[in-house]
């Protein structure tokens, strides 16, 4: 009976203690399972690109190379549409980009000049004992050519040497019909058969700074500030002027397809046939520091890295960034 007692009052307390779940079996296995679980998610950093000015462009050798801003390079081998880094070696302003003789040649701040001969990719540094800034460099009869602010060099083996011509104060220099033709401060014209003795020429813009030059259809024309713009038939002797219909500066100018097309501060003009005689305005939204030729397309670079590319200077496409 005691036993039977015992059996009892152990039933009774397995019964209470189930009984303390609602009856809700829903409840019972939510109460059983394990609770939320918190997820942390982290962000990964937003990567931070550095876009640097460019200053100038050319093409050679299928291919288009602009340089600038700390050592910036840019090479493209599709003409304009993908661009790549080249390795320049330097953080000093690189100003202006010729192509000749299989060679790349760049120079730019505290006497810089560099050349490659694996399109833009690597750089090597030429030897000079200057240290002045260049702006201008340009390739004719296997000799190159550079202008700056105090000196004009000379170059007779693809940049690895120079030599310190004479004492100017030049901005550009280009070559054509076996002439170098270099510009500059207070309208300067001066121009080379060899890049080693040069005969001052009276432009008729002394008013204005002549920034750019080229050569095309046997005519040199230059471009300048306050929309100054001139040309030559003799090769650089004499100089007229040509109505650019823009007061703004221009910086550059390139000959191909048959017109010349010019560049500054929001402003792209291109010149009506191949005289360069009649221009007309195309864009007054972009700014282009340099433009240039090849394979069939304008391609013109601006601060911040910006690269477009025109066939005609009217209708422009950006490539890069």
């Amino acid at each position: 009976m005691k036993n039977r007692l015992h059996i009892l009052i152990i039933f009774a307390l397995i019964f209470s203690s189930c009984s303390d779940f609602s009856g809700n079996e829903d409840a019972v296995e939510a109460s059983l399972k394990p609770g939320p679980v918190t997820q942390t998610t982290t962000t990964p950093p937003t990567t931070t690109r550095t876009y640097y000015d460019l200053d100038a462009i050319t093409f050679g050798n299928n291919t288009f190379v602009a340089v600038g801003e700390s050592g910036v390079v840019r090479t493209s081998s599709d003409n304009g549409e993908t661009w790549d880094n080249g390795t320049s070696g330097t953080t000093r302003q690189l100003q202006e980009i010729t192509y000749g003789d299989s060679t790349f040649v760049t120079v730019g701040q505290s006497g810089t000049n560099l050349y490659s001969s694996d399109n833009g990719a690597t750089w090597s540094s030429g030897t000079t004992t200057e240290t002045a800034f260049y702006y201008g460099v340009a390739n004719g009869n296997n000799v190159f050519v550079a202008v700056g602010n105090v000196n004009i060099l000379r170059s007779t083996d693809n940049g690895s040497n120079w030599t310190t011509i004479t004492t100017n104060n030049l901005h550009d220099v280009v070559f054509g019909n076996s002439t170098f033709v270099g510009c500059g401060a207070d309208g300067a014209i001066y121009t080379s058969a060899n890049g080693s003795s040069w005969t001052s020429r009276t432009s008729g813009a002394s008013a204005n700074f002549l920034y750019g030059l080229t050569f095309g259809n046997n005519l040199f024309l230059s471009v300048g500030s306050s929309g100054k713009l001139i040309k030559s038939t003799d090769n650089g002797s004499s100089w007229s002027n040509v109505n650019s219909q823009v007061s703004t500066n221009l910086y550059s100018i390139a000959y191909g397809n048959n017109i010349f097309v010019a560049v500054g501060s929001n402003t792209v003009i291109a010149s009506t046939d191949n005289t360069g005689s009649t221009f007309g305005i195309k864009e007054t939204t972009y700014s282009f520091n340099d433009v240039t030729f090849g394979n069939g397309v304008f391609v013109a670079v601006g601060n911040d890295e910006i690269i477009y590319k025109s066939t005609d200077g009217n209708t422009w496409t950006k490539v890069y960034p």
